[in-house]
C-alpha cells in the first residue's frame, strides 16, 4: 500500500527542487557576472597596487579615526573585501591590511590577529571613553608585545603607572613609533611614572611624542630616535634646559626636533644665576626645529645647539613672566643661520610679516610670491608648521611694548639676507597700521632692489603711501632728488586687500591722510620719474570711488578693481 503524500510536504519537495534549480541557474550567471568584471579597467590593476590603495585607505582611518566609533562594530575598511571575490581575495592574501587595530570589539579583535598573520602591528587605545572595553582590548593586543610597531596611547593619568609598567616588563624589538597623551580631569591631577619608560629595550624606536606627560627626563635615553616631539608639559613638570640637553646629547641621528610649550624659561641662566655646560650639543641631521617657549628658553636653547643651515625652523618666542629679556641675543643666533657667505646659504624671495600690538610674526620663503601662507601662531593660538614648503623660517616674537616693535622689526629684516627679495606681504590690522612709521617703511624696504610685487592687508595706507613717493605725500627729511633712491625701483605690482583709504582728503590737498588720491599722487610721482606700476589690484576696501579709479588708470599700466567702495558713496568726486 503506497504511503500517503501531505499537500504541505509535496509543496516543500517543490520548493526545495524550484530552489536546487535556480541555484543551478545562478552558476553560470555568476560565472558570466565574474568574467565581465574582469574586463573592466579597475579589475586589471595589478594585485601589489590594489592591495596599496587599500592599505592607504585602512592607515587614513587609523590616523584619524575621530569620526569611527572604536567599539563595537566592523573596521571600516573590511568594507572591500565585500565588493568582489577579486577584491577579498586580495584583502585577505595581505596581511599588513589588518594589522591595524583599534576597534574594541572581541570579535574584530580576535579576526585582526588572525588575518594579520604575523606583521608588525599599529595600535591606538584611547582609554578616554568605555574604559572597560578598553582595558581588556588592551590586554588582549598586547599578549605579544614583540609585534608591536606603532603604539599610540591616550590615557587617564590614573592608569598611567599600570599601563606603562605592563609595557616596560617585555622587550619591544619592533617599536617604532610611541605616542603617549594623558587627560587631567581636575587641577593638580597628576600621573605616576615608571622609573624607566618602556625600560630602555626598544632598539628600533625612531618616534616619541608625549602631549601632557612628564615620565623621568633621565629616563629618556633612545639613541636611535630621530623624531622627539613634546607638547604641553605643566610649567611645573617641564625639564629645564640642563635636562633638555643632557637628553639631545643620547640621541645624535635627530631629524625632526618639537619642543611646544615644554621647556621653562631660562631666565636664571640669562641672570648668570645658573650656568650651562661650556659644550654645545650638535645636532648634524637635524631638518626640522619647532619651538614654543619663553624668550630667555629659546635664547639659551639656540645658543648651546647647533643644527645644519639648512634646517627648516619654527619659533614662538614668548613673553618671559617677571623677566624683561632683550632681543639682541637673537639676532648672532639667526645671522649664524642665514649665513649668505656658506655656500648652502639660504636665498630668501618672499618676505610675509604681521605686525600686532602684541609683537611681530614673519615667514620666509625661496619661492616668489608666496603669500598665501600661514603664520605659525594665529590669533587663536593654533600652530601652523607647513613643513617642506620652501619656508626655511616661520618666527613669532612678543614685545614687552609697542615700542619695541620698530627696533625688532628693524633688526631682524638687515639680519635676513633680503637683497634678492621678491615679494613682501605686509599684514596689520587697520587700527594697529600706525605701529610702522612711513619712514621706517623706507628706511627698511626702499632700498630693495629686486622687489618686484607688495601685499599689503587689512591696512590705512597712509604709511606705506608716503613711503612709496617721499615729497608728495607727507615728506621725509630728506626726499628723494635722484632716481637711485626710489623707493624700491623694480615695484611692477601693488595688492591693496581689506585697506582703509581716507575719506577726507582733497585731490589738491598738501596734506594727506591716505586716500585713494594720495595712491594716486604718489604713483603719478614715481611714474614721472620712470618708474612705472605695471598693475595694481584693490579689493575689499573702503573709500575708493569710480573717479579715483580713474585716475589711478592713467598713472599705471592695469587697475583691477573689484568695485567695492565700502562707506564712500563718491563723495570724492565732488
Amino acid at each position: 500500500m503506497e504511503a500517503h503524500t501531505s499537500p504541505k510536504s509535496m509543496i516543500a519537495e517543490a520548493h526545495a527542487r524550484t530552489n536546487n534549480e535556480i541555484a543551478l541557474l545562478k552558476l553560470p550567471i555568476c560565472a558570466l557576472f565574474t568574467q565581465k568584471n574582469a574586463l573592466l579597467p579597475v579589475s586589471r590593476l595589478p594585485c601589489e597596487i590594489l592591495a596599496t590603495i587599500f592599505l592607504y585607505q585602512a592607515y587614513s582611518f587609523y590616523q584619524d579615526p575621530q569620526d569611527f566609533p572604536m567599539w563595537g562594530a566592523a573596521p571600516p575598511w573590511a568594507n572591500v573585501s565585500y565588493v568582489c571575490r577579486h577584491w577579498r581575495n586580495v584583502a585577505l592574501t595581505c596581511p599588513s591590511l589588518w594589522s591595524f587595530l583599534f576597534v574594541f570589539s572581541p570579535r574584530w579583535t580576535e579576526e585582526l590577529l588572525s588575518r594579520s598573520k604575523r606583521v608588525p602591528l599599529r595600535i591606538l587605545i584611547d582609554m578616554r571613553f568605555e574604559f572597560q572595553e578598553a582595558m581588556i582590548f588592551f590586554e588582549k593586543v598586547t599578549t605579544d608585545v614583540t609585534r608591536i610597531r606603532d603604539l599610540s596611547l591616550y590615557l587617564p593619568c590614573n592608569r598611567v603607572e599600570g599601563v606603562l609598567s605592563k609595557l616596560s616588563t617585555t622587550p619591544a624589538p619592533l617599536l617604532h613609533t610611541f605616542k603617549l597623551r594623558l587627560r587631567t580631569r581636575h587641577l593638580g591631577e597628576d600621573a605616576v611614572y615608571p622609573d624607566t619608560l618602556l625600560n630602555g629595550e626598544t632598539p628600533a624606536l625612531r618616534t616619541l611624542e608625549l602631549y601632557h606627560c612628564h615620565p623621568p627626563w633621565s629616563s629618556l635615553v633612545f639613541t636611535a630616535l630621530s623624531t622627539l616631539r613634546l607638547r604641553s608639559i605643566a610649567s611645573s613638570s617641564q625639564p629645564t634646559i640642563t635636562e633638555l640637553l643632557a637628553m639631545l646629547r643620547h640621541m645624535p641621528d635627530l631629524a625632526h626636533l618639537y619642543l611646544e610649550d615644554a621647556l621653562s624659561g631660562a631666565k636664571d641662566i640669562l641672570a648668570s644665576r645658573h650656568t650651562l655646560p661650556s659644550e654645545c650639543v650638535d645636532l648634524p641631521h637635524l631638518s626640522r626645529l619647532a619651538l614654543v617657549a619663553p624668550f630667555s628658553a629659546v635664547i639659551v636653547f639656540l645658543s648651546k645647539v647647533t643644527v645644519p643651515q639648512k634646517t627648516e625652523i619654527r619659533l614662538l618666542c614668548r613673553h618671559d613672566v617677571d623677566f624683561t629679556v632683550s632681543h639682541t641675543p637673537l639676532y648672532p643666533l639667526l645671522e649664524r643661520q642665514f649665513n649668505t657667505t656658506s655656500d648652502v646659504g639660504t636665498v630668501i624671495r618672499t618676505l610675509n610679516l604681521k605686525t600686532t600690538l602684541r609683537g611681530a610674526s614673519f615667514v620666509l620663503s625661496t619661492s616668489e610670491r608666496d603669500c598665501d601662507v600661514s603664520f605659525y601662531s594665529d590669533d587663536r593660538g593654533h600652530l601652523h608648521e607647513d613643513w617642506d614648503c620652501c619656508i626655511p623660517l616661520k618666527l613669532d616674537i612678543h614685545v614687552d611694548s609697542q615700542k619695541d616693535l620698530e627696533p625688532l622689526v628693524g633688526d631682524i629684516c638687515r639680519i635676513i639676507p633680503m637683497a634678492h627679495l621678491h615679494t613682501l606681504a605686509h599684514l596689520t590690522y587697520t587700527h594697529m597700521s600706525h605701529l610702522l612709521s612711513s619712514s621706517f617703511i623706507g628706511t627698511t624696504f626702499g632700498d630693495l632692489q629686486e622687489l618686484k610685487f607688495i601685499k599689503l592687508t587689512e591696512f590705512c595706507v597712509a604709511e606705506w603711501t608716503s613711503a612709496l613717493s617721499p615729497g608728495s605725500c607727507r615728506k621725509r627729511k630728506h626726499s628723494i632728488e635722484n632716481a637711485q633712491d626710489i623707493f624700491a625701483p623694480a615695484l611692477a605690482e601693488l595688492q591693496l586687500t581689506d585697506v582703509s583709504f581716507a575719506a577726507n582728503c582733497h585731490p589738491r590737498s598738501h596734506n594727506c591722510s591716505g586716500s585713494a588720491w594720495c595712491l594716486c599722487k604718489a604713483l603719478a610721482h614715481r611714474k614721472a620719474k620712470g618708474y612705472v606700476l605695471k598693475k595694481l589690484v584693490i579689493g575689499g576696501s573702503n573709500y575708493v570711488s569710480n573717479a579715483q579709479v580713474e585716475d589711478l588708470c592713467r598713472v599705471v599700466d592695469e587697475v583691477d578693481w573689484d568695485g567695492h567702495t565700502g562707506s564712500s558713496e563718491d563723495e570724492d568726486e565732488s
